[in-house]
This record gives C-alpha cells, sequence and structure tokens, in this order.
C-alpha cells in the first residue's frame, strides 16, 4: 500500500502496483481507510474506570498514571496469586510483527499464562501439521498457471479479493474454477451448495471414486505418501450415492469434480478458513488435504504463516536462561468465558482482538468481565464492547502510525511498514507500550526492548526463509521469503501420511474419517461469517450506519415460517436468544442461516451473533467451533 502524505496528514490511500499479488488493488476497506484513521471516535488518551464496569463511566489519566495502577496491579496479582493468575488476551488485529509478538516478551519473562490461537484456524493448521508436517501451502502465485481452481469454504469476492482477481484472470485463460460453500459466493464458476459440515465426506467420496476407477497416480502415491492402503479401506466406504446423500450434492457433480480433479492438471486447492470451524472441522480439513497426492499434487493451499522465520525471537525467549525458565501455561482463548467463570484469572491484557465481540459463549465471557475480582486492561484504538469492561483502556495508534514488519496469511512476500504519519492524540503503538511499561515493572528495559528497528534488523538476520535485509525491505516495500519447498514433508515418515502418526501420538485416530454431529433440538444450523465491510469487528462502528443486523434465510424456510423480507424474527436456542431482522435469498441452503459475527453488541442493541455460539471446542486443536450452532428462528 501507498499513502500519500501533506504536511502532516495522510490524505491518500492506493496499492502498490509493482506487488505481484495485490497489484494496486486495495479492498473496499482500505479503500476507505481514512475514515478510520481519522474517525471522530478514535482513543486520545488513556483513561481509568469510575463506574460500573459495562457504563463507559471512564476519565481521563496520564500515560504515567495508567503505567503505576497498571504495575501495581500485575506486581499485587503475582504476589497473591501467582504468575498463572495473569494472561495477555491477544490476537492478529494487528498483524505487524513487531507490535503482535513483541509485547510477549514481559509475560514470556514473567512465566504468565498465554493463550492459545484457537478462534479462527488452528484446527486446519494442526490437520496440515498431521498431514504434510507442517502448515505451508501452495504459493498463490501458482493460480496464474492452474487449469483447475478450487475454492472450497471461501468466500473470494469478500474474504480474498487478490486471489479471486487471479482466478479471473485463469478463467479467461482457459481455467475451470468450483466453489464449494453452502453460499453463493461471486457469479464465477461452478457452485456446489454443500451441506455444511459434511466437507469430509465429500473428500471421502472423492477419493474412493478417484481410486476405484484406477484414477489416482500409482508412481506419485508410492513415491509420496504413507498408509495409503489403509486410507484406500477407510475410504472404500464412501461411494458416490451415499456421498450424495450426506452432502446433498448431486452424484453427477461430485463424479465432474473428481473426473476433473484426475483429468485437468496443474490445480489448486485453496482450503478456506470456513470448513474447520466446526466440531468435526479439523477432521474434514485433513481428509481434503490427502486429495492432492492422489492426482500428482504436492499438498493444499490453506495457509502460509507456517514459514522459517524466528518468531521465538520476537516474543523473548531467547532471553530466557535455563536456570530461569518458566513453562507458561497455555489457556484456550475460545472458552475464556469458562475460565473467568472459575476464577482462574485475576489479571487481563487485552491487546489486538475484541474478545466480548469475536468470542464464543458471549454471555458467559461477559459475566465474566463484570466481575470486580478481575483486572482488566485493554489497548485499542476505539471504545469497543471489551474496552466498556476494562479498568484501563490505553489508546493505540493506527496502521498508518507505526513502524512494522508483516508477513501475509497468503502470499510469501514480506512488507516494511513505513510510519506515515504521527500517532494521534497521546496513542501509542503496543510496542512502545509493553516497554515502558516493563520500566514500571522494574524489569530490564534495555535487553526486552531495545530500539524497534534494530529487533527489525536481528529477526531478519535470525530467520532462514529471509535472505534480505531491512534497507532492502524499505528500498522495495516488499521482498519475498524463500518458499518451502512443496514437497518436504517433516512427519516421521518424511511422506504425507494418509495414516498420522502424529495424530496417533495426539491420541486421536491416524485415520481420516467422517463423523456425523449429533442432532440437535433445533432445526436451522446458524454460520456466522465475516461481512464484507469489517474485518471480524474493526471497521463496524465507521460504518455502522450501512450495516445492519441481519440473518439470512432461504425463501423456502422463509416461507414455511411466515417471514417476509425485512420481518424481524427471535433466534433461539440453549444459549441465549437474538432478535434480527430478516434477509430472504435464494442462495443459501434450505435449514441453514447466516449472520455476521463481528458486529458490536453495543451497536446492536447490547447483543451479537455470538451470544448464540456455545464454546465447545474440537479435538484438532482446541478449536472454536463457531459452525456447530443451532437454533429455532421464529417471526416477531
Amino acid at each position: 500500500m501507498i499513502t500519500t502524505v501533506e504536511g502532516d496528514k495522510a490524505v491518500k490511500l492506493q496499492g502498490n502496483p509493482k506487488h505481484p499479488v495485490t497489484q494496486g488493488f486495495l479492498c473496499w476497506k482500505i479503500q476507505n481507510g481514512l475514515k478510520f484513521v481519522y474517525s471522530p471516535e478514535r482513543l486520545k488518551r488513556p483513561l481509568k474506570r469510575v463506574g460500573k464496569k459495562g457504563s463507559d463511566n471512564f476519565r481521563e489519566i496520564t500515560w504515567e498514571e495508567a503505567y503505576k495502577e497498571i504495575a501495581y496491579q500485575m506486581e499485587n496479582t503475582l504476589t497473591r496469586h501467582g504468575a498463572e493468575a495473569i494472561l495477555p488476551f491477544h490476537y492478529y488485529g494487528h498483524m505487524g510483527l513487531l507490535n503482535k509478538q513483541l509485547p510477549q516478551r514481559i509475560f514470556t519473562t514473567l512465566g504468565t499464562s498465554n493463550c492459545s490461537p484457537t478462534v479462527c484456524s488452528n484446527a486446519g493448521r494442526t490437520a496440515m501439521q498431521y498431514v504434510y508436517g507442517g502448515f505451508w501451502g501452495l504459493d498463490p502465485e501458482e493460480i496464474n498457471s492452474s487449469k483447475l481452481i478450487i475454492f472450497w469454504g471461501l468466500n473470494g469476492p469478500w474474504s480474498n479479493l487478490h486471489g479471486y482477481n487471479m482466478v479471473k484472470e485463469a478463467v479467461r485463460n482457459g481455467a475451470k474454477f468450483y466453489v464449494i460453500d453452502p453460499l453463493k459466493t461471486g457469479k464465477l464458476g461452478k457452485h456446489l451448495a454443500i451441506k455444511p459440515n459434511t466437507d469430509g465426506a465429500l473428500a471421502l467420496g472423492i477419493a474412493n471414486y478417484l481410486i476405484t476407477k484406477n484414477m489416482y497416480d500409482k508412481e506419485h502415491v508410492e513415491k509420496y505418501t504413507h498408509g495409503f492402503e489403509q486410507f484406500k479401506d477407510v475410504a472404500k466406504d464412501f461411494n458416490l450415492e451415499r456421498v450424495s446423500k450426506i452432502t446433498d450434492l448431486a452424484v453427477d457433480d461430485i463424479r465432474e469434480l473428481a473426473d476433473d480433479l484426475y483429468r485437468i492438471r496443474p490445480n489448486f486447492i485453496h482450503l478456506g478458513f470456513g470448513i474447520q470451524k466446526h466440531l468435526y472441522g479439523g477432521e474434514a480439513a485433513r481428509t481434503i488435504a490427502l486429495l492432492p497426492p492422489l492426482v500428482g499434487g504436492y499438498r493444499v493451499h490453506y495457509s502460509n504463516t507456517d514459514r522459517e522465520i524466528d518468531l521465538a525471537f520476537l516474543q523473548g525467549k531467547h532471553l530466557i536462561r535455563p536456570e530461569g525458565a518458566k513453562t507458561q501455561k497455555m489457556r484456550n482463548m475460545a472458552q475464556l468465558g469458562k475460565l473467568l467463570d472459575a476464577e482462574e484469572l485475576k489479571f487481563l491484557f487485552v491487546f489486538n482482538t475484541n474478545p466480548l465481540v469475536n468470542l464464543p459463549n458471549q454471555a458467559l465471557v461477559r459475566k465474566g468481565m463484570e466481575s470486580e475480582d478481575l483486572f482488566t486492561v485493554v489497548h485499542d484504538i476505539f471504545l469497543n464492547d471489551t474496552c466498556s469492561y476494562a479498568d484501563i483502556v490505553l489508546p493505540a495508534p493506527s496502521f498508518l502510525e507505526s513502524f512494522d514488519i508483516h508477513v501475509c496469511y497468503y502470499h510469501n512476500y514480506l512488507s516494511v511498514n513505513q510510519k506515515a504519519i504521527e500517532p494521534l492524540g497521546e496513542s501509542k503503538p503496543n510496542y512502545q507500550v509493553f516497554k515502558e511499561l516493563s520500566e514500571a515493572l522494574g524489569m530490564n528495559t534495555k535487553e526486552l526492548f531495545p530500539p524497534e528497528r534494530e529487533v527489525a534488523e536481528e529477526f531478519l538476520c535470525r530467520s532462514k526463509g529471509v535472505d534480505f535485509t531491512l534497507k532492502d525491505l524499505e528500498q522495495d516495500g516488499f521482498c519475498k521469503m524463500q518458499p518451502r519447498p512443496q514437497d518436504e514433508y517433516l512427519t516421521p515418515s518424511g511422506k504425507i501420511e494418509m495414516y498420522s502418526q502424529l495424530a496417533e501420538k495426539a491420541k486421536l485416530p491416524p485415520l481420516p474419517g467422517y463423523y456425523k454431529e449429533n442432532k440437535s433440538p433445533f432445526p436451522f444450523q446458524f454460520l456466522t461469517v465475516n461481512h464484507k465491510r469489517i474485518t471480524r469487528s474493526q471497521f463496524h462502528n465507521i460504518w455502522k450506519k450501512e450495516i445492519e443486523p441481519i440473518v439470512l434465510i432461504n425463501d423456502k424456510d422463509a416461507r414455511d415460517k411466515d417471514i417476509k423480507e425485512g420481518d424481524w424474527v427471535i433466534l433461539k436456542n440453549d444459549q441465549d436468544t437474538l432478535n434480527m431482522k430478516a434477509r430472504l435469498t435464494k442462495d443459501i441452503k434450505r435449514g441453514v442461516t447466516l449472520a455476521y459475527g463481528g458486529l458490536w453488541s453495543k451497536l446492536c442493541e447490547g447483543k451479537g451473533a455470538n451470544t448464540l455460539t456455545p464454546d465447545v471446542v474440537q479435538d484438532f486443536g482446541g478449536n472454536a467451533t463457531y459452525n456447530s450452532t443451532y437454533v429455532e428462528i421464529e417471526k416477531l
């Protein structure tokens, strides 16, 4: 991205036309990003709570007062309850490596609890590790030369515009494109409207068809896979007729997809995060990942975050002497409500995330954050739902206001983020906040937090997958990291493991399978997704007038319920109830409903979609199961 600055103000944002993947194009959110940066709602000074939690009753204080109070509360918690009662609660609201990783140096040194990243893609990453030994994927630039492209559980026009643009170009050049999704997204390609949570059965059916029809690459399977005969024995139970009944897809469509996978090469399967957010989502991701070797391929594209870069250095693990090493207790962030309910935590430091909106079991999270026995600090740009329950709120800058370096989930380029403007008001970036907090705590600040440019330079030198310097980055804006070999598998066998020894070691089934969820007493499956104008909960307050709390309902299901377009309906299950406005559509399957999960509760009459989602987690990586939510719908 290129920012134009006049005087001390950013006046224009545009894509960098030299970037091979983004090619000068910005998504709608960032095209309008200056409304976010210069919003009058920005937090400008530290705040201290003076009223009841949730009341938004704060007074302004100085940074010195804020650090003094935070340090006192942390030291008091350490003395009275131990380090495990302190939890830094963070995710990827800021993708910069310095702003994301450097704050952990304080908590690594103190040996506090830490949170495991279980609210997004952890089940799929775990699945890729069981199959491939790591979760790096195909290089998305291969889309340009692919003849068959499959977006599986991915809304390209909303969530991956740059990849979708490459698909458009590939289709113009003759490629065939499939979208496998319960919701019709975009007009491009052939849409297979699969029943949610049945993707694993579809993958097993495709595998069985290819194997029984002798349409698989035997030499490739022999060379690159482990456990093929056992996998073949599992897949044989999934003929096309059975799979059709499970997935609600036509036999001819499944057969055509399987035939195309064998016949059209090279192919590119892009596995989205959507399919692995249900109870057996990791299992489905594992099974889909086994399709490429059957047809001469090496892996799917899932997430390119498994790179040879030294995150442990950024987190400060190199500073811990063996004699002083403290193992951090990992807490499942998807179950924060249960942790708070059990009163296991006494101090919460929230940054880069908005748990009171984005976590499942929203009511239980709110109940826990209401407790006067919990001291909460939140560092954010706006006074969001989580800030409302904080004791101290610290103002954060936008992405234009601090230096950083960035990697991407998708492509293999590392980018520099040059500071375009000075932080607004008294806002400070994460690494500065935690550096100054370490001083208040009497820690070795000089060792923990050297100047950020020095940290960036040393990080680049330490990272095996990087063969460029910070100077190179600043000259070009971005540089490509060395892609990891597609045929390198860090599994015990050194191959793609159809029979996973790593899963077996984790006391999980070594072979993939399809597991049907228990039948719910509530008839509609409830999916929660991102709105195209927001990223999780970011930007909602900027576009609150344009974004309504709607629920998508199949028009035939609505007719059966006497629900018309625009009617207010009540959604309910064992978790809670929620009022939303009905949006009728032919683009979603019968029996499935969909709402936007990142809308601020305080902008939606006090509740968001996650008040209905349970905090049950799955076996693969302890990942949240947002899409294993079922509801009843009635007209109000």
